[in-house]
C-alpha cells in the first residue's frame, strides 16, 4: 500500500493545466513529470529546464540563456520574442 499522496492530485488548478499543456506537446502523461529521473531521464531535464526557465524573470538573463541554448543548440542567433 502507498501511503503518498498523488503528487498530480495535490496541484492546483494552474499548474495541473500547464503541465497537461506540456504534456501534450512532449508527447507523454503528465505522471511522466512525477517519475523517478533514472526513468526518462531526457523528460526530467526537459522538466528541470523548464521550470529554471520559469524561475528566471530578467528579460535580459533570459536572453542570455536563449543566446547560450542556441549557441549549444548550432541555432542561428534571433531577436527575443516578447509576449
Amino acid at each position: 500500500m502507498n501511503a503518498d499522496p498523488d503528487p498530480e492530485i495535490c496541484l492546483p488548478d494552474s499548474a495541473h493545466r500547464r503541465l497537461r499543456m506540456l504534456a501534450d506537446i512532449l508527447g507523454c502523461p503528465v505522471s511522466d513529470f512525477f517519475r523517478p529521473t533514472t526513468v526518462r531521464s531526457d523528460l526530467s531535464n526537459t522538466v528541470e529546464l523548464l521550470r529554471l526557465w520559469h524561475m528566471i524573470t530578467s528579460e535580459a538573463d533570459r536572453a542570455a540563456v536563449l543566446r547560450c541554448a542556441r549557441q549549444a543548440a548550432g541555432v542561428v542567433a534571433r531577436e527575443v520574442e516578447t509576449v
